[in-house]
């Protein structure tokens, strides 16, 4: 698992360089009727989950855990390896609405320090959504999601735990309301139509939060402070709350490049890995480096 480390370590490093000298070609065009197409744009309609630990992204992190799940230590790497692109963007001829086709894809994974790095479990996820937004004010995705739950081979070897099969697929309706020009308020709620175990698993959840993007006004205009609280509930764990806040600053590099974000992670609630999150709970403080494609 050392060698999984330093794959997805060796990615996260290189992205954002690989990110600044591929900068995009302009790729839009306007119709007659003034309505503007733009493949492969610089910006994003629909806001991230800042604050949501499975929101797709390039995240290397370290944290300290009280957890039930049994045979694992406190120290946990957290390596992240994922992304939300927007394919393409149009624009309304009076500039003021636009539409958008999202795709999403991302491995959140866990390595635990105290027993040989061993991977603890790890779980897949994509998913593609289509996007609304209205005036810069509210904006609406409507998508398809998929996640699929693993656990990781050492610790299958090392406890004899089987696989429960958690999968679940779904369809979810997000609302984002742009409460002031640095703050968001979002909420979505979500129905699988498919789940892989079903003597464990409900359909219903929902995800919701709220969160601060200052402006860049530090460090020659490159870097702002931002924070986020993000709630996350499920039908099958009896609606019980779990809560994650995560704050810090973001810097801000030219267009076509990847961002960054250096931040600190609290969360509380039903354990994170989909495998343990029937029966168990988690509560750690991480920190973490973020890289950001938009």
């Amino acid at each position: 698992m050392r060698y999984t480390i330093v794959i997805c370590f060796f990615l996260m490093v290189c992205s954002p360089a690989i990110a600044q000298e591929a900068l995009p070609a302009d790729t839009s065009f306007e119709t007659r009727r003034g309505w503007v197409f733009e493949f492969d744009p610089n910006d994003q309609p629909y806001p991230d989950y800042i604050a949501d630990p499975r929101s797709p992204q390039m995240q290397l992190g370290f944290a300290m855990f009280d957890t039930d799940i049994p045979d694992t230590s406190a120290g946990r790497f957290i390596l992240d390896a994922g992304t939300r692109y927007t394919v393409f963007k149009i624009t309304d001829p009076k500039g003021k609405d636009d539409f958008s086709l999202d795709i999403a894809g991302c491995l959140f994974t866990q390595f635990d320090t105290g027993n040989s790095l061993d991977n603890v479990g790890w779980d897949g996820f994509y998913g593609v959504f289509l996007v609304y937004d209205w005036r810069d004010t509210i904006t609406l995705r409507y998508g398809y999601r998929h996640l699929s739950a693993h656990l990781g081979d050492e610790y299958i070897e090392a406890t004899g735990r089987k696989r429960i099969g958690y999968t679940r697929e779904d369809f979810a309706l997000g609302i984002c309301y742009q409460m002031k020009e640095d703050i968001q308020f979002y909420f979505e709620p979500s129905y699988a139509f498919h789940i892989g175990n079903h003597d464990r698993q409900e359909r219903w959840a929902f995800e919701a939060g709220f969160q601060y993007q200052g402006p860049h006004d530090m460090w020659n205009n490159s870097t702002a402070q931002y924070a986020g609280i993000h709630f996350r509930s499920f039908q099958e764990t009896g609606w019980n709350l779990g809560t994650s806040v995560q704050g810090g600053i973001h810097i801000k590099r030219s267009a076509g490049s990847s961002n960054w974000r250096i931040g600190f992670e609290a969360y509380t609630g039903r354990a994170i890995l989909g495998e343990f999150s029937q029966e168990y709970d988690d509560t750690y403080l991480m920190a973490s480096v973020m890289f950001d494609f938009y």
